[in-house]
Protein backbone atom coordinates (compact mmCIF):
# COMPACT_ATOMS: atom_id res chain seq x y z
CA UNK A 1 0.00 0.00 0.00
CA UNK A 2 1.46 3.14 -1.27
CA UNK A 3 1.73 6.42 1.24
CA UNK A 4 -0.79 8.21 -0.97
CA UNK A 5 -3.13 5.59 0.22
CA UNK A 6 -2.30 5.32 3.57
CA UNK A 7 -2.85 9.53 3.82
CA UNK A 8 -6.20 9.15 1.89
CA UNK A 9 -7.25 6.66 4.06
CA UNK A 10 -6.65 8.57 7.66
CA UNK A 11 -8.16 12.05 5.25
CA UNK A 12 -11.44 9.83 5.18
CA UNK A 13 -11.49 8.33 8.53
CA UNK A 14 -11.08 12.32 9.92
CA UNK A 15 -13.75 12.86 7.64
CA UNK A 16 -16.41 10.56 8.72
CA UNK A 17 -15.57 11.46 12.46
CA UNK A 18 -16.33 15.38 11.15
CA UNK A 19 -19.80 14.09 9.49
CA UNK A 20 -20.66 11.89 12.69
CA UNK A 21 -19.96 14.67 14.92
CA UNK A 22 -22.01 17.27 12.61
CA UNK A 23 -24.55 15.20 12.34
CA UNK A 24 -24.80 14.43 16.01
CA UNK A 25 -25.38 18.03 16.86
CA UNK A 26 -27.38 18.15 14.10
CA UNK A 27 -29.93 15.21 16.13
CA UNK A 28 -29.36 17.06 19.33
CA UNK A 29 -31.08 20.25 17.97
CA UNK A 30 -33.61 18.25 16.72
CA UNK A 31 -34.59 15.82 19.84
CA UNK A 32 -33.65 18.43 22.68
CA UNK A 33 -36.74 20.51 22.26
CA UNK A 34 -39.19 17.36 21.21
CA UNK A 35 -37.67 15.78 24.54
CA UNK A 36 -38.81 19.16 26.14
CA UNK A 37 -42.04 19.14 24.63
CA UNK A 38 -42.51 15.46 26.29
CA UNK A 39 -41.18 15.68 29.63
CA UNK A 40 -43.50 19.42 30.05
CA UNK A 41 -46.62 17.48 28.66
CA UNK A 42 -46.24 14.86 31.77
CA UNK A 43 -44.92 17.19 34.06
CA UNK A 44 -46.83 18.75 37.03
CA UNK A 45 -47.63 22.45 36.56
CA UNK A 46 -45.77 24.06 39.28
CA UNK A 47 -42.63 22.40 37.82
CA UNK A 48 -43.03 24.39 34.27
CA UNK A 49 -43.57 27.55 35.33
CA UNK A 50 -40.65 29.26 35.60
CA UNK A 51 -38.65 27.13 33.74
CA UNK A 52 -37.63 27.63 30.26
CA UNK A 53 -36.49 24.30 29.20
CA UNK A 54 -36.81 21.06 31.90
CA UNK A 55 -34.48 17.82 30.70
CA UNK A 56 -34.59 15.35 33.40
CA UNK A 57 -38.18 14.76 34.45
CA UNK A 58 -39.25 16.16 38.31
CA UNK A 59 -42.50 14.78 38.53
CA UNK A 60 -45.18 12.09 36.54
CA UNK A 61 -48.51 12.80 35.25
CA UNK A 62 -51.01 11.91 33.32
CA UNK A 63 -53.97 14.80 33.82
CA UNK A 64 -52.57 17.57 31.12
CA UNK A 65 -53.48 14.42 28.56
CA UNK A 66 -56.57 13.52 30.33
CA UNK A 67 -57.45 17.36 30.11
CA UNK A 68 -56.82 17.44 26.43
CA UNK A 69 -58.91 14.07 25.46
CA UNK A 70 -62.26 15.47 27.34
CA UNK A 71 -61.79 18.60 25.69
CA UNK A 72 -62.70 20.15 22.47
CA UNK A 73 -59.06 19.60 21.14
CA UNK A 74 -59.96 16.27 20.11
CA UNK A 75 -63.10 16.81 18.10
CA UNK A 76 -61.00 20.24 16.64
CA UNK A 77 -58.56 18.22 15.19
CA UNK A 78 -61.05 15.66 14.22
CA UNK A 79 -62.40 18.52 12.26
CA UNK A 80 -58.99 18.87 10.74
CA UNK A 81 -58.29 15.68 9.98
CA UNK A 82 -61.71 15.12 7.93
CA UNK A 83 -61.37 18.45 6.12
CA UNK A 84 -57.74 17.89 4.99
CA UNK A 85 -58.66 14.27 3.79
CA UNK A 86 -62.01 14.94 2.22
CA UNK A 87 -60.84 17.97 0.73
CA UNK A 88 -57.62 16.66 -0.73
CA UNK A 89 -59.79 13.73 -2.21
CA UNK A 90 -62.31 15.78 -4.12
CA UNK A 91 -59.31 18.43 -4.98
CA UNK A 92 -57.24 15.53 -7.03
CA UNK A 93 -60.33 14.07 -8.46
CA UNK A 94 -61.06 17.76 -10.07
CA UNK A 95 -57.79 18.84 -10.61
CA UNK A 96 -55.96 15.71 -12.31
CA UNK A 97 -58.93 15.43 -14.98
CA UNK A 98 -58.97 19.24 -15.63
CA UNK A 99 -54.82 19.54 -15.23
CA UNK A 100 -55.25 16.79 -18.36
CA UNK A 101 -57.57 18.11 -20.47
CA UNK A 102 -55.58 21.36 -20.49
CA UNK A 103 -52.32 19.48 -21.42
CA UNK A 104 -54.07 18.47 -24.50
CA UNK A 105 -53.36 20.33 -27.52
CA UNK A 106 -56.44 18.89 -29.62
CA UNK A 107 -58.74 20.25 -27.22
CA UNK A 108 -60.76 23.03 -28.41
CA UNK A 109 -60.55 26.23 -27.46
CA UNK A 110 -57.22 25.10 -25.54
CA UNK A 111 -55.76 28.40 -25.32
CA UNK A 112 -58.92 29.93 -23.82
CA UNK A 113 -59.74 28.32 -21.15
CA UNK A 114 -55.71 28.02 -20.27
CA UNK A 115 -56.54 31.90 -19.78
CA UNK A 116 -59.21 31.78 -17.94
CA UNK A 117 -57.86 29.61 -15.28
CA UNK A 118 -55.04 31.73 -15.44
CA UNK A 119 -57.04 34.83 -14.92
CA UNK A 120 -58.56 33.26 -11.34
CA UNK A 121 -54.84 33.05 -10.80
CA UNK A 122 -54.09 36.75 -11.29
CA UNK A 123 -57.39 38.06 -9.96
CA UNK A 124 -59.32 37.74 -6.78
CA UNK A 125 -63.06 38.22 -6.55
CA UNK A 126 -62.79 39.48 -2.97
CA UNK A 127 -63.99 38.69 0.16
CA UNK A 128 -68.33 39.77 -0.35
CA UNK A 129 -68.90 37.94 -3.34
CA UNK A 130 -67.29 34.75 -2.57
CA UNK A 131 -69.67 35.38 1.04
CA UNK A 132 -72.63 36.16 -1.12
CA UNK A 133 -71.96 32.53 -3.10
CA UNK A 134 -71.23 30.02 0.00
CA UNK A 135 -74.46 31.42 1.20
CA UNK A 136 -76.81 31.30 -1.88
CA UNK A 137 -75.28 27.44 -1.88
CA UNK A 138 -76.73 27.13 1.50
CA UNK A 139 -73.52 25.96 2.67
CA UNK A 140 -72.89 28.30 5.85
CA UNK A 141 -72.21 26.61 8.94
CA UNK A 142 -71.28 22.76 7.24
CA UNK A 143 -67.84 21.54 6.28
CA UNK A 144 -68.72 21.62 2.79
CA UNK A 145 -68.01 25.85 3.19
CA UNK A 146 -64.54 24.70 3.91
CA UNK A 147 -64.09 22.20 1.42
CA UNK A 148 -66.06 23.17 -1.93
CA UNK A 149 -65.30 26.90 -2.58
CA UNK A 150 -61.34 26.08 -2.53
CA UNK A 151 -61.64 22.62 -3.95
CA UNK A 152 -59.00 23.78 -7.28
CA UNK A 153 -56.37 25.65 -6.40
CA UNK A 154 -55.17 26.94 -10.01
CA UNK A 155 -51.37 27.10 -8.83
CA UNK A 156 -51.62 23.43 -8.93
CA UNK A 157 -53.95 22.72 -11.60
CA UNK A 158 -50.76 24.51 -14.23
CA UNK A 159 -48.16 22.34 -12.30
CA UNK A 160 -50.02 19.00 -13.30
CA UNK A 161 -50.98 20.45 -16.40
CA UNK A 162 -47.04 21.26 -17.37
CA UNK A 163 -45.89 18.28 -16.23
CA UNK A 164 -48.92 16.42 -18.03
CA UNK A 165 -47.28 17.46 -21.22
CA UNK A 166 -43.98 16.77 -20.97
CA UNK A 167 -45.22 13.25 -21.27
CA UNK A 168 -44.58 12.26 -24.68
CA UNK A 169 -47.52 12.51 -27.38
CA UNK A 170 -46.58 8.92 -28.64
CA UNK A 171 -47.45 7.00 -25.59
CA UNK A 172 -50.81 8.25 -25.78
CA UNK A 173 -51.23 7.90 -29.55
CA UNK A 174 -50.51 4.50 -29.10
CA UNK A 175 -53.38 3.83 -26.21
CA UNK A 176 -55.72 5.55 -28.73
CA UNK A 177 -54.87 3.20 -31.58
CA UNK A 178 -55.43 0.33 -29.12
CA UNK A 179 -59.02 2.05 -28.81
CA UNK A 180 -58.76 3.70 -25.55
CA UNK A 181 -61.00 6.64 -24.76
CA UNK A 182 -59.76 9.75 -22.76
CA UNK A 183 -60.80 8.29 -19.58
CA UNK A 184 -58.63 5.34 -20.00
CA UNK A 185 -55.76 6.79 -20.96
CA UNK A 186 -55.41 9.24 -17.94
CA UNK A 187 -56.72 6.07 -15.41
CA UNK A 188 -53.96 3.70 -17.47
CA UNK A 189 -50.98 5.03 -18.60
CA UNK A 190 -50.92 9.26 -17.68
CA UNK A 191 -51.57 9.12 -13.98
CA UNK A 192 -49.18 6.01 -13.74
CA UNK A 193 -46.34 8.25 -14.91
CA UNK A 194 -47.21 11.44 -13.04
CA UNK A 195 -46.50 9.71 -9.52
CA UNK A 196 -44.26 12.11 -8.38
CA UNK A 197 -46.31 15.31 -9.27
CA UNK A 198 -49.77 13.86 -7.79
CA UNK A 199 -47.25 12.89 -4.55
CA UNK A 200 -46.24 16.48 -4.69
CA UNK A 201 -49.69 18.28 -5.04
CA UNK A 202 -51.20 15.95 -2.44
CA UNK A 203 -48.98 17.25 0.02
CA UNK A 204 -49.60 20.86 -1.06
CA UNK A 205 -53.68 20.33 -0.74
CA UNK A 206 -53.28 18.72 2.28
CA UNK A 207 -51.04 21.25 4.10
CA UNK A 208 -53.42 23.98 2.49
CA UNK A 209 -56.64 22.19 3.74
CA UNK A 210 -55.20 21.82 7.52
CA UNK A 211 -54.20 25.42 8.20
CA UNK A 212 -57.37 26.83 6.64
CA UNK A 213 -58.69 29.13 9.50
CA UNK A 214 -60.22 32.28 7.05
CA UNK A 215 -62.86 30.08 5.54
CA UNK A 216 -63.64 28.68 9.18
CA UNK A 217 -64.21 31.91 11.09
CA UNK A 218 -66.43 33.39 8.07
CA UNK A 219 -68.85 30.38 7.62
CA UNK A 220 -68.66 28.23 10.33
CA UNK A 221 -71.18 29.07 13.83
CA UNK A 222 -70.95 26.29 15.30
CA UNK A 223 -68.03 26.03 18.30
CA UNK A 224 -68.24 22.12 17.41
CA UNK A 225 -67.17 22.27 14.02
CA UNK A 226 -64.24 24.54 14.49
CA UNK A 227 -60.89 22.93 13.07
CA UNK A 228 -58.01 23.11 15.10
CA UNK A 229 -55.96 26.37 13.92
CA UNK A 230 -59.41 28.38 15.28
CA UNK A 231 -59.07 26.52 18.56
CA UNK A 232 -55.48 26.79 18.95
CA UNK A 233 -55.55 30.49 18.19
CA UNK A 234 -58.58 30.42 20.85
CA UNK A 235 -56.70 29.34 23.15
CA UNK A 236 -53.39 31.44 22.47
CA UNK A 237 -55.41 34.89 22.42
Amino acid sequence: MSNSTIRETKGRKVFNWINRIILALICLVIIIPIWNVLITSVAVDRDVMGTDYILVPHSFTLKNYQRVLQSGYMQAFRNSIFVAVVGTALSMFISLPLGFAISRKELIGRSFWLKMLTFTLVFDVGIMPFYIVVKSLHLINTMAAIIIPVSVSTFNVIIIKNYMSSIPESLVESARLDGCNDLVILVRIIIPLSISIIAAVVLFYFVSYWNRYFEVIMFINDGRKYTLQVVLRSLMF
